[in-house]
Order: C-alpha cells, then structure tokens, then sequence
C-alpha cells in the first residue's frame, strides 16, 4: 500500500484547540485504533500525532495489521474512539467487511471511523458511507500532518458527542446508573448469551417513597436514593448489574444465587444515614427469571414489574417470583379492557334494572341500575369482572355518566307509564365520586333529562363514605342540596365510624348480601343483619337488604324490621323494555312472582 507522507510545507497543528481551556484536564488518554498492512503507515501516524492534545487529552495507540487483528483488539479493548481504518488489506474489501463486524456484530456506534487508502478507485460507494455510519474517507496522499489531525479531532469531537448524548439517553444523573433503556439493553445482551438461564432480574421499589418527598422535600429523597444505591453498590460490587429505571424503582440483574430476595431485603433493615438523619424504609421485590421469558428485555422488565405489582398488593415489603399465570392473568386483563372499550362504543353495554319491594306490603317501591355487557354471542361478562377494569382505566367517568342519564331517562319513562313513585338507585364508583367534575356532571344530567331529583337515588360503598371525612360530607351535601337522596352500599363489609356516619346525610344502608345469604345457617349472619337494622332505626334511615333468594330469609328480615329488599326472590336484573313488560303484566307495582326473564348477572 502507498505509504502515509506528510507535506514539509504545511503549517503545525497548535497542541490544544481554544475551547480547551475551559475544560477540566483529564488525565485518561483517547484511544486510536490504526488498522493498516504496512507498518510505516503505523509510525508515520503515530509520529504525526504522538505529542499532541485533543480536547485536553493525549493518545493512545493500538495497531492491528489486519482485520483479523482489528477484530481481536477490538473485541477485548473498550472505549475505542477513533478507527483510521485501510480500506485494502489482504482483501480488497477487508476495511469494509471490519467496518460491518464494527458495526452490526460488536455493535458499536460510537467509535468514529476514518477510512483511508492509497489507491482511490476503491473509494466506498456513497450509500456505503452512510449505512456504516463511516465518519470520513480519505486519500493518504492528502493526509498532511494538519489535514490528519483535523479529521482525527473532528472525529474524537463526534465521539464525544456521541458518549454525552449516549450518558443522557442511558443513565441516571442523580445516582450515575444505567437507566431503563440501558438496563434493558443489558438484558438483551445477556439474553444473548448460552449461560443466561441461571439469571435472574428483580425490580426493587422502595415503600411510601412519595410520603419521604412530601415531608422532608425532595433533596432529601434524593439523598436517601443515593445513600440506597450505594448501600447497593457496597453489597454487590460488580457482581449484579444496578439501574435506576424509576424515581425510586431499580433494576438488579445476576445469577440466582446474588440475587437472593430475603438478603436484599434485608439490606433495608438498617437505617439508612441521610446528613444528620437515620432514615428507615422498606422495600418490595419483583423478580423473574431469564429462562422463564420468552421474548425481549423489554418482556422481561414487564414481567418482573408484573411480580412487583402483585408484591406490592398482596406481600407489600416482601416480594413476588413472577409466574405464567401472572402473565396469562394481565394479558386476559389488557384483552378484556380493550373489548370494553369496542362493546362500550358498540353499545354492547346496557342498564338493567333490579326491583325494589317493601318486605311487609310486597309493593316495588324502585329499581336499582345495574351496568350490563353482552357479548355479540349473546353471553355476557361479569361486572366484577369488568368493572374493576372500567375504573383502573379511567373509562368509567365516561361510562358511569351514561348510566347515570340512561337511570334518569327511565325514571321519566316509569313515570309516564303511571308509577310515579319509582325511584331508580344508580351506583357511584370511587373513581367518579372523586372525579373532580362529578357535581357539575350530576348537575347537567338532571337540568338535561329534566328528571325530578326525589326520584333518583345515589349509591356509595360503605369503604368510599368513611374515608375522607371533610370531603365525603360537603360532596354528600352538594347532592342532598340538588334534592338527591343517597344510600351507602354494601353496609357491614367495612369499618365503620358511627361518630361519622351519623353525620352524614344518607336516607338509607343497605344489607349486604353475603350477611343475608347467612341467614340460612347458623353462622352469625343473623346478628350482624339485626345490627345493621338496628343502626338504621336509631339513625332514622330506611335499611334495605339485597340478595334476598327464598321467603325464609324475607321472613327474619321482617321480623327484625327491615323495610325494603331485592333479590332473586323478588325479580332477577331485567332490561328497561322487560321491566316495563313485568310492571304492566302484575297490574301494578305489586310484586307476588317472578316472570320468567332471562338472568343478566343477577347483583
């Protein structure tokens, strides 16, 4: 190959380039690969280059004579920035075929690469420039001392870049780890590997970590993620792989043995010294093992988060091994919630509505809305299956102010049928009760339907009634102002403050059904039903119970002086049109069999 010349009439390079001086001097040196058969090429380079500074720093020097030996040096040696790469060696495509092991199986990107040759007609196509992402091509001939250092800085400035941006992209300022996508990228390397099947990736969350922000601020809580990850750090060492893959969410991944749950657990239970403070906290795991995935690391971190989840719900400061069904269960989830969202704009959903009798005249005094989903098949999918999913995504605002208008329409309607007293009980979810439009939302529903507010009747479960005290009362006001009357659901399954609610304005409790369907055995069902109702004579309020299925059960329920109920015994769920049918065809409200309608969930 023609040997590297330098022209005697060129100008010197100046060691350090202006900006330098604003950098802080580092002593690590950059690293330059020259990749070339013929050793004078070698020196001449490095006499060039050998006592100058690029960016505050000098070179260090690599020489590979081959491809073969490229490939050994780089495979060992990291932090390569700059390759001056011959593009004939013993191929004539040898530097190209290098430049494609660079790129495509060691997977380096941030190396710059500067090809050089002395016989220009094997100069590479233009497109083959840009899909190696080759940073310059030279001819020896023109490389004169200047001309070499200026493309070799040129390229160490690329390279630099591209590591600051690559710092960015994949690690964590606060605590200097890699970050979600690094750690992910991780695993995909160790995927990749024969010996991957022994590692295991847990998740660690730390407890209540928003509370430590909230009281002591936030520069606090960043200490404390700094004083756990080096408690981390000291423990692992360069044994387990550490990110940072959430704000107080990190990512270990070793060999099963490392990774043991109850030691890394156990880390937490020393304070935690954070300035002058001694700050204790736990922590909750979820883990997974590499060869129980198939998939990505991106499927892996999914599944670990999964196990964290469960963890979190049902062992909070403890953990979880991720298992199959666990993943069965949240894609049946996802799939189930995505259906809703095409039966919720199919009209696939529907309000059923159950009636409500007086247990001592048998006269139907209102009907409770039930939501409904029938599958085109003609089955439908339970509402504990569905509603819970309705919630969590947010789509029940939408769908409970559809129900909502639907009940008030139907009130209208049963009236204009010649049952005037009906009242319609409509269910209010967590979600909607504190959404924070949900009075101006009740409000446009009565002023657009023009329903008469005595007739419409408001559902909360008991755990939503006693929590927040100052919020539940003034939102129950509100609706008891707009002439709404309110009930509490499911009465006798939570923790009840009666100091809280015998302030609250609620017309009517109701029994829960798993205390009435007692009343059938000698467990205590019957007690706690005779409390309920007792509770709601001396608060002056209606108590109704609801899964009443035989006479037996409506019989103690009288006896003890309730005064409403709904059940099987009574009617199943119907559809407004069916509803109507049942009303008409007893000659009024009063209720003495059950028709033969189709059963729609019963509630």
């Amino acid at each position: 190959m023609d040997e590297l010349k330098f022209s005697a009439e060129a100008d010197e390079p100046q060691a350090t380039e202006g900006d330098d001086a604003l950098r802080v001097a580092n002593l690590q040196r950059w690293r330059l690969l020259i990749v070339d058969d013929e050793p004078d090429v070698h020196r001449a380079t490095v006499f060039a280059l050998n006592d100058v500074k690029i960016l505050g720093r000098a070179l260090e020097f690599f020489d590979a004579y081959s491809a073969k030996e490229a490939q050994d040096i780089l495979r060992t040696e990291s932090d390569i920035a700059v390759i001056l790469l011959d593009v004939v060696m013993e191929r004539e495509d040898a530097g190209l075929r290098l430049v494609k092991f660079i790129r495509q199986d060691l997977g380096l990107l941030d190396v710059r690469i500067i090809l050089r040759t002395g016989q220009p007609g094997y100069a590479p196509e233009i497109a083959t420039i840009h899909d190696y992402d080759i940073n310059d091509y030279k001819s020896k001939s023109e490389l004169t001392r200047p001309k070499l250092y200026a493309a070799v800085t040129a390229a160490v400035r690329g390279y630099e870049q591209i590591r600051a941006l690559d710092e960015l992209a994949f690690y964590d300022r606060l605590s200097n780890l890699p970050n979600r996508n690094r750690f992910i990228k991780l695993i995909d390397d160790r995927m990749a590997q024969a010996a991957s099947y022994d590692c295991v990736i847990a998740i660690l969350d730390i407890d209540d970590f928003s509370e430590v922000n909230g009281a002591l601020g936030h520069k606090q809580g960043d200490r404390l993620l700094q004083a756990v990850v080096q408690r981390l750090k000291d423990c692992f060492g360069d044994d387990v792989v550490l990110a940072r893959i959430g704000s107080d969410t990190f990512g270990l991944m070793g060999n099963a043995a490392t990774i043991d749950p109850g030691f890394l657990l156990g880390l937490f239970r020393q304070p935690f010294a954070v300035l002058n403070d001694s700050m204790i906290v736990s922590a909750t795991l979820g883990l997974v093992c590499l060869s129980d995935v198939k998939g990505t690391g991106q499927d892996v971190v999914k599944d670990a988060n999964i196990a964290l989840k469960c963890a979190k719900k049902n062992r909070r400061g403890s953990f979880v091994h991720y298992s199959v069904e666990m993943g069965i269960d949240i894609r049946e989830r996802a799939h189930l919630l995505q259906n809703l969202r095409t039966a919720a704009e199919n009209e696939r959903l529907f309000v059923a509505y159950q009636p409500q009798v007086n247990l001592h005249s048998g006269r139907t005094v209102g009907v409770e809305a039930l939501l409904r989903w029938r599958n085109d098949d003609g089955s439908f999918i339970a509402p504990d299956r569905f509603i819970p999913l309705a919630e969590a995504s947010g789509l029940i605002i939408a769908i409970g102010d559809w129900v909502l208008r639907s009940s008030c329409h139907e009130v209208i309607r049963l009236q204009a049928m010649g049952f005037p007293q009906l009242r319609v009980s409509v269910n209010v979810s967590q979600v909607q009760f504190r959404h924070p439009e949900f009075l101006v939302r009740l409000s446009s529903a009565l002023a657009d339907t023009g329903v008469n507010p005595k007739y419409l009747e408001l559902e909360i479960t008991e755990s939503v009634a006693m929590e927040d005290p100052e919020f539940i009362l003034e939102t129950l006001c509100a609706i008891k102002r707009m002439g709404i009357s309110i009930a509490i659901d499911d009465f006798g399954t939570g923790y009840s403050s009666l100091s809280h609610l015998r302030q609250l304005p609620v017309d009517r409790l109701k029994i829960d059904r798993a205390f009435v369907s007692e009343l059938n055995s000698e467990i205590a069902g019957g007690p706690i039903a005779a409390m309920v109702i007792e509770l709601g004579r001396n608060l002056n309020m209606t108590v109704i119970a609801e899964g009443i299925e035989n006479e037996f059960q409506a019989g103690i329920l009288r006896d003890m002086g309730c005064h409403e109920g709904q059940g099987y015994l009574y009617a199943r769920p119907m559809a407004s049109e069916q509803l109507r049918d049942w009303l008409l065809g007893i000659h009024g409200p009063v209720v003495s069999v059950t028709p033969a309608v189709p059963l729609l969930w019963a509630k």
